[in-house]
């Protein structure tokens, strides 16, 4: 089975839960938050193992160009596609498909966000690999995460494990449905049944048989679609008509309703990196279950990240279970168990500067 194959990493997150060392100046995926690198030059590695460079392309807002191109210096200009203004990934993967298409309708992408951390590039080249072959299908392909916790901040997909096809060695199977971050109560439910794994956020399908499942699962975006392909050389015209479309993920617009999807369990490690609890979890432990960050001093304390970008040290003395941040745009101390809520904090400030 032969594809043309391309990639298109999404790289317009403001990264708010990673605040103080996340700004919208320079969000996580320009960081080194866990790798060695920024994660999305850890991205664009990886995709390098089995697609052409030429053929990997990034999305998002033009005042990230210069962080990209400094992150990724082998990117050229053109494979960099500008979104006039974040509107979520509907609209995103939109904009993707009418550029991309042009070069080859027949083409197969897979979709990544540019801040994941997945450090086996063997396992997940051969894994997508084969979900790019599966994806010659008229299908969306997508990867499940086995759940280890009943995690209530994921989406769940919820598949058949009864209707298996094999491709070059992986299973894929028929998907049921996806679900929203559930309650505490129902992802408990949901890693009991076996058959609910985590969204990942990565999709894979024909440039083609992307724009017939607009037009028959979501006919207002498919007008959005056309609308913006007419006006994909006007400037002011295409300016104007992404202006006009509602804000809203690919999750939301297409992938809860298209019937056709297949899921396949990812075997490589996988983590979102979505907030300061990953770098706690991605990262080793002392004896007293603490993750420290250059050059600090914890005493008398257990379950606790303290993590610093600058040269002046940090102490935490006699606390349990909390994470101090320190880094040149601020400070955060925070109980390890509200690290979500850090985005609370970037409103806060958005509105004091407003």
């Amino acid at each position: 089975m032969s594809v043309s194959r391309y990639a298109l990493i999404m790289a317009g997150g403001q990264g708010t839960r990673f605040w103080p060392y996340s700004t919208e100046k320079k969000p996580k995926q320009f960081l080194d938050i866990i790798g060695g690198s920024s994660l999305i030059e850890q991205t664009y590695d990886r995709l390098k193992e089995f697609i052409l460079p030429e053929n990997i392309f990034i999305i998002a807002d033009g005042k990230y160009l210069d962080l990209t191109l400094s992150s990724i210096p082998e990117l050229e200009r053109s494979n960099y596609i500008v979104e006039p203004s974040p509107k979520n990934t509907a609209p995103c993967l939109i904009l993707a498909n009418i550029v991309l298409s042009k070069m080859d309708p027949d083409g197969v992408l897979l979709v990544v966000p540019a801040d994941h951390y997945i450090p086996e590039k063997e396992k997940f080249s051969k894994e997508m690999l084969d979900a790019m072959n599966a994806a010659d299908e008229r299908v969306i392909v997508t990867s499940g995460i086995k759940p280890y916790i009943p995690h209530t901040g994921y989406g769940y997909i919820k598949f058949d494990n009864s209707k298996v096809q094999n491709t070059g060695g992986t299973d894929f199977f028929k998907v049921e449905e996806f679900r929203e971050k559930p309650s505490l109560e129902l992802a408990e439910q949901y890693v009991n049944a076996g058959n609910y794994f985590w969204n990942s956020g990565m999709f894979i399908y024909k440039f083609k048989y992307f724009k017939e499942f607009l037009e028959e699962y979501a006919p207002d975006y498919f007008d959005f679609y056309l609308e913006l392909e007419k006006n994909i050389d006007d400037d002011e015209g295409f300016k104007k008509a992404f202006s006009n479309v509602v804000p809203e993920s690919i999750d939301y617009v297409l992938m809860e309703k298209v019937k056709e999807v297949k899921m396949f369990g990812a075997g490589f490690t996988w983590n979102d990196v979505g907030a300061w609890l990953s770098v706690y979890e991605l990262n080793e432990k002392d004896q007293d279950r603490n993750v420290n960050i250059k050059e600090n001093i914890i005493i008398d304390s257990k379950d606790s990240l303290v993590y610093s970008t600058e040269d002046k040290p940090i102490a935490l003395i006699g606390l349990d279970n909390v994470a101090v941040i320190n880094t040149e745009n601020g400070i955060l101390v925070a109980s390890m168990d509200k690290l979500q809520n850090v985005k609370d904090v970037v409103n806060q400030l958005n509105k004091k500067r407003s």
